[in-house]
């Protein structure tokens, strides 16, 4: 599914572009303490913050559907912890890449609400340094702009790394989407840097799963191993976005790296087999199918917007008929209309 710079797709991006300036996303709090940890435990509030692999994705439903709660990764967490906890919030977005900024912001600002205990970020700084970007600067420098948003996180965080995403090129990203190589490289070096001097910061090696995932090879979380051959399942065909069982792995791998850096938390407090993981949420997922419905669907701060810009030509009906479309995977079957709404 390859995206070509054809006219359609410019105006499209252009469309998209001038809409998103359009919506409104409240300003973060200012001060020191934006986000307090309210207990000792880090289980009592969990917010989930980031794009598509955290909202939840499949490419068989670019716009969401019956399918697509299965991917999200808020689920796996819950089915994980055996402590008392307060419902896992899930605010990743999948629109994310349209404009990282802003939709950054307004989940920081949502997130701040809630005075989390515990803040997963797997896949928030994917689209920071992948995305629009002409030349590594330029990348590096809206990178920096995504751990500016991150301080305002005083509990617990845990932040994926940068993965080398160039095998999904021409599947799930345009060329021009893709960083380079040594872009990437010197984003997770200055991640690395800024997470050293922030004691509640944990980061995830997003990037080794995707590359074990990716080559299958051997994949192990603290005692949990699955040898070679036997890790290509936990992604999608896309390359990019974890399979359901792949979302079973990062969420162990992302409570054992909080219980692994923290003291006071036993082994106990939640559950340490990903087969066990993933049968709990196909289990709650037959209790309670999920409604016909477009998890995807975009915010509607963007619904809003769209009779309140004059925009080019032929966008409007466009993407009035994405937002709309009630056969996602009739979209599915036109890469060049929907590639746009593809997001890590």
């Amino acid at each position: 599914m390859q995206m070509t710079g054809s006219t359609q797709s410019r105006c499209l991006a252009t469309f998209c572009w001038l809409l998103l300036v359009g919506a409104v996303a409240a300003p973060l709090p200012a001060g020191p303490n934006a986000i307090q940890s309210a207990t000792n435990s880090p289980w009592k509030r969990i917010v989930l913050i980031g794009a598509s692999a955290t909202a939840g994705f499949t490419v068989t439903e670019p716009l969401g559907g019956t399918n697509t709660p299965l991917y999200g990764l808020s689920r796996y967490v819950e089915a994980a912890l055996t402590v008392p906890h307060e419902p896992v919030k899930n605010l990743g977005n999948a629109y994310l890449f349209l404009q990282p900024q802003m939709f950054a912001q307004l989940q920081l600002t949502q997130a701040l609400t809630n005075q989390p205990t515990l803040v997963l970020g797997v896949d928030f700084l994917f689209w920071f340094c992948y995305g629009e970007g002409s030349t590594d600067a330029e990348r590096l420098e809206r990178f920096e702009h995504g751990l500016k948003l991150l301080e305002k996180i005083e509990c617990p965080l845990v932040v994926g790394d940068l993965p080398d995403a160039s095998a999904t090129v021409n599947v799930m990203l345009r060329p021009d989407q893709m960083p380079s190589l040594q872009a990437i490289a010197a984003a997770n070096l200055r991640l690395k840097a800024w997470a050293a001097n922030r004691s509640q910061v944990i980061v995830l090696g997003l990037s080794e799963f995707m590359r074990n995932a990716v080559a299958n090879r051997a994949i192990s979380v603290h005692d949990y191993v699955l040898p070679d051959g036997a890790t290509r399942q936990l992604l999608q065909d896309d390359k990019l976005h974890a399979s359901p069982a792949g979302c079973a792995v990062l969420a162990f791998a992302l409570l054992d790296a909080v219980s692994t850096t923290r003291t006071g938390i036993h082994l106990d407090e939640f559950r340490r087999d990903p087969k066990e993981i993933l049968r709990r949420v196909l289990e709650a997922a037959k209790a309670t199918p999920a409604r016909t419905t477009r998890t995807n669907n975009p915010p509607a701060e963007i619904k809003r917007s769209l009779s309140g810009h004059d925009l080019p030509a032929g966008a409007s009906g466009i993407f009035a008929a994405l937002l709309e479309s009630a056969a996602p995977l009739q979209w599915a079957r036109c890469p060049k209309h929907w590639s746009l709404t593809k997001s890590i």
